[in-house]
């Protein structure tokens, strides 16, 4: 079946489709309900064509930056030089104009009033303010506009706070704090930033954050970066160490009306071409409402949380994991033209609230790796994945376009309400289920499993397909390493598996195997073996002139196969070659079983202990 992908962001994200119902072409009626949930199409999608939230998406550090302001060049070491401006080992600054700070100092940078245009350049300066003092190192105060921090070109710039920052004024912890405003950081120059005080976060600014053209090191005993609107990081280095979550927006209660906005934007964190390594004992990223990073492959993202996923991973060590790498954590909704209230992720219109356009991922984390309280998308990009849970997760649907993914070690490797694989490379490794479609949390939802393209390797201890739903395969290479023990399945959907084209190979035991259905469009073989064989017995198929149309080798033992091929014709003679076993089968329905499996006849798995056919 012929499928047309659209996808479209509104303002800043992008829409939830739903697949048309397959019809006459692979009937979900058929099979005892209807097909809704997925998304259709051609995995191309012309990101040319598609809106942005440009307040956000389109900033450059100029826009902030006067050029006709004057320039004070401050010795912090001088007292001649800081005289004007020092009171009680607190610089402090009220009046429009650019402050360029170089030397040592023992104290506080204080910016005050409503002067519009005050801007700190940090020149080769260390801040540290002394112990006695409850103060960050920079304090941006009283001020409901933009304040700016540069970081001056080829110069290493040391913030400290003090250990007497404990809050006690309503200034302290954070090293670099912007009390009202939004902030602007940028410059090429290096900002190390360090913790004394307990609970103190390293940027912690009350609205909108942005960070252009810099790099940031922070090692704090809080959050690494923390906003209470919006953020964006812009052709940036940031590399976090932190004892809580390393770069997140939380916007704060007092302004959410018990944890509702009126903004569907607020929370929204934009990343922009940017090198970020974080090391953090909560979660890595972590943004509010909208989370979209925007990298090319020359960029890498590197988290590592709660000290990574276990060595050894059960269901028990899943519940109780702690640490999320990259997440949207979701936020409620009040619509101020009918006042109605709901939780953002459940407007369809705003369902993709996580987006990975590209760049590299490189994530080893105690709970989820990549996860989406609404939808999510990975249009492109490599993944290295290492988790003590979900690899890749959504409450709604999983959207996988394009990449090279890797999921090296997980508790569920991909799981989503729905998921939906266009294409790309992945390489999926789970303790229990390899694809899962669930959710126990919603109610009628028409969970679902689509595979339209891509080359698939799925090596799952529990069930290797699972779906509360459906499965449809159309295109793309599946190949499955399905679990040993008879309690799963290599395969495994509620309401039924069509296979209408692509590569499907799945092995596993003869417990629980479950079949693809007769409603198909496209052939399939199932073969069963008298006993278990072991791992790397080399599976060949073969047409009538001997000619090798797949082959693999699965790394664990089996006793079932099920192999759908698009070179497959109904009618046509195929060897099945197991080991030094040959078996010829011809293909007269669209499910065929041979072997010595004992399996019931097409269209079911019948069959000793088998699951009775759903159709």
């Amino acid at each position: 079946m012929k499928k047309i992908f659209i996808l479209t962001i509104l303002s800043l994200c992008l829409c939830g489709c739903v697949r048309n119902d397959p019809g006459t072409n692979g009937d979900w009626d058929n099979l005892g309900g209807g097909g809704t949930g997925g998304q259709t199409e051609e995995n191309e999608i012309n990101l040319d064509s598609v809106p942005v939230n440009s307040t956000i998406e389109n900033q450059t550090s100029s826009s902030f930056i006067n050029p006709n302001l004057e320039t004070t060049i401050i010795n912090l070491e001088s007292t001649e030089s800081t005289a004007p401006f020092l009171e009680e080992h607190i610089l402090t600054f009220v009046d429009d104009g650019i402050y360029e700070l170089t030397g040592s100092f023992d104290g506080c940078i204080m910016v005050e009033g409503e002067a519009d245009d005050i801007i700190i350049v940090l020149n080769n300066a260390t801040i540290k303010p002394l112990d006695e003092l409850p103060y960050p190192a920079i304090t941006f105060k009283k001020h409901s506009g933009v304040r700016v921090l540069k970081i001056k070109e080829n110069t290493i710039n040391n913030l400290f706070d003090s250990i007497g920052d404990t809050n006690e004024a309503d200034e302290g912890n954070a090293v670099v704090q912007a009390k009202k405003s939004d902030l602007v950081i940028c410059g090429s120059g290096t900002l190390n930033i360090k913790s004394n005080g307990e609970e103190t976060t390293g940027i912690k600014v009350k609205k909108d954050l942005f960070i252009f053209d810099s790099t940031i090191n922070i090692d704090v005993n809080d959050n690494g970066i923390k906003s209470g609107g919006t953020m964006g990081i812009y052709n940036s280095n940031i590399f976090v160490k932190s004892l809580n979550d390393g770069i997140k927006t939380d916007v704060e209660a007092e302004s959410m009306n018990d944890d509702v906005v009126e903004d569907i934007y607020a929370g929204y964190m934009y990343i922009l071409n940017s090198n970020i390594e974080i090391e953090s004992s909560d979660n890595g990223i972590d943004a509010n409402s909208f989370l979209k990073i925007n990298n090319t492959s020359d960029f890498t993202i590197k988290v590592t949380t709660n000290n990574g996923a276990p060595n050894t991973i059960t269901e028990s060590s899943s519940d109780n994991a702690d640490g999320k790498a990259i997440r949207t954590s979701g936020i409620k909704y009040v619509d101020p033209d009918t006042e109605d209230e709901y939780d953002l992720l459940s407007k369809s219109e705003y369902n993709y609230l996580l987006v990975i356009l590209g760049g590299n991922y490189i994530i080893n984390s105690n709970d989820d790796a990549i996860t989406s309280k609404g939808n999510l998308l990975i249009f492109n990009g490599y993944f290295d994945i290492s988790t003590g849970d979900d690899g890749i997760h959504a409450e709604y649907i999983t959207t996988i376009h394009g990449g090279n993914i890797n999921i090296n070690k997980s508790y569920e490797a991909i799981e989503g309400a729905s998921v939906e694989i266009y294409g790309g490379t992945i390489n999926a490794t789970s303790v229990d289920d390899g694809i899962n479609a669930a959710n126990a949390d919603l109610t009628n939802y028409p969970y679902n499993i689509y595979i339209g393209g891509g080359s698939i390797l799925v090596n799952a201890g529990g069930d290797g397909i699972d779906s509360n739903g459906t499965v449809e395969i159309d295109g793309g290479t599946t190949v499955i390493n399905g679990p040993t023990n008879n309690g799963n399945a290599a395969l495994d959907a509620d309401r039924g598996i069509l296979v209408n084209g692509g590569n499907l190979i799945a092995v596993g035991p003869v417990g629980m195997i479950e079949t693809p259905s007769i409603n198909s469009l496209q052939c399939s073989v199932v073969y069963g073996t008298p006993s278990k064989l072991p791992a790397n017995t080399k599976i060949i198929i073969k047409d009538d002139s001997d000619n090798v149309l797949f082959e693999t080798t699965p790394s664990k033992q089996f006793q079932s196969i099920v192999v759908s091929l698009e070179s497959f014709n109904q009618g046509s003679t195929y060897t099945i070659q197991v080991g030094s076993t040959e078996q010829t089968v011809t293909l007269i329905n669209i499910l065929t079983n041979v072997g010595n499996s004992g399996m019931g006849g097409q269209g079911g798995p019948g069959g000793p202990g088998g699951r009775p056919p759903r159709w």
